[in-house]
């Protein structure tokens, strides 16, 4: 059984969707399990109408706890619930009908190679979209240069943009008693896929389908969006230009990390930090130049 969590907050205006693209999914085994944040519109009469239609594959968990914004919200949920394998589905984008399917028997095939004991959590690319679904670019990766073998080296994942997202995430019963207790990043209203993908990759296995299976909805209420537009090049100019900026945002970050239940290097991180941004900036710097001659 899959147990797709999904926490919900003021999302009246596309969750009939997103709901509907679970009720289509080729794969069946699965319940969705809804925590509501709080919400002030319609959202909550949504879901109860769901609920009695499809009382057997949708669970409303009201639980008292109030408004605890978006990360502490899903983690509450993950911990309530026993399930063998976990997702958690933000409540405004689109599911493509396989993407159960396909990320079960990708994680089911690792458990294959590792072992049922083993945590193990798998994520995919996504297909970015705007308020209509009208596509703006087929994979996240490949359209805003996101790296998703960075998840096989801790440091370079965290000091990178990330190509793991939430609402990609399928992780077995394992890697759930792995990464809980949760603890929330300072100053942030999310992180409880950062928080699972950095336990993942430094304590079992994370991996990767080079697919996409979801229409990332970007819209003017998203908690969370893509975030184009990185460039290695100003990080680049902020280390030279103003490294003492740089060194505080580094620490920052750095000190937020340590809630982590494993160490983490401060000199392993300005490394990473450091040389990826010169290795970026050389390699774009060298296919500009071979353009020229093309």
């Amino acid at each position: 059984m899959v147990a797709i969590l999904m926490s919900t907050y003021n999302g009246e205006r596309y969750l009939r969707e997103q709901i509907d693209s679970l009720l289509n999914q080729t794969y069946k085994d699965w319940k969705l399990y809804i925590r509501d944040d709080k919400s002030t519109d319609g959202t909550v009469s949504i879901i109860e109408g769901y609920v009695r239609v499809y009382p057997d594959q949708i669970v409303y968990k009201s639980d008292g706890f109030g408004n605890l914004g978006a990360g502490c919200s899903f983690m509450q949920l993950l911990s309530s619930i026993d399930s063998d394998y976990y997702m958690f589905c933000d409540q405004d984008d689109v599911w493509m009908e396989d993407k159960i399917e396909r990320t079960y028997l990708y994680l089911r095939s690792l458990e294959q190679k590792y072992s049922e004991n083993t945590a193990i959590g798998v994520f995919t690319d996504l297909t970015v979209v705007n308020s209509n679904l009208t596509v703006l670019m087929p994979s996240l990766w490949k359209g805003d240069n996101r790296n998703p073998d960075f998840v096989h080296n801790f440091y370079k994942q965290w000091t990178n943009r990330h190509a793991s997202y939430g609402c990609t995430q399928m992780f077995n019963h394992a890697a759930k008693k792995l990464v809980l207790p949760y603890r929330q990043f300072e100053g942030t209203m999310g992180a409880h896929d950062n928080w699972v993908e950095y336990i993942l990759i430094k304590k079992g296995v994370y991996d990767y389908i080079d697919e996409s299976t979801i229409l990332y909805r970007q819209h003017g209420t998203n908690v969370v969006g893509a975030n184009f537009g990185h460039s290695y090049k100003d990080d680049l100019n902020e280390i030279f230009h103003n490294p003492i900026l740089c060194w505080r945002k580094i620490v920052k970050d750095y000190k937020r990390m340590k809630i982590m239940p494993f160490h983490v290097s401060l000199s392993k991180v300005l490394w990473y930090r450091f040389y990826q941004s010169i290795e970026a900036v050389l390699k774009k710097s060298l296919q500009v130049n071979l353009d020229l001659f093309i």
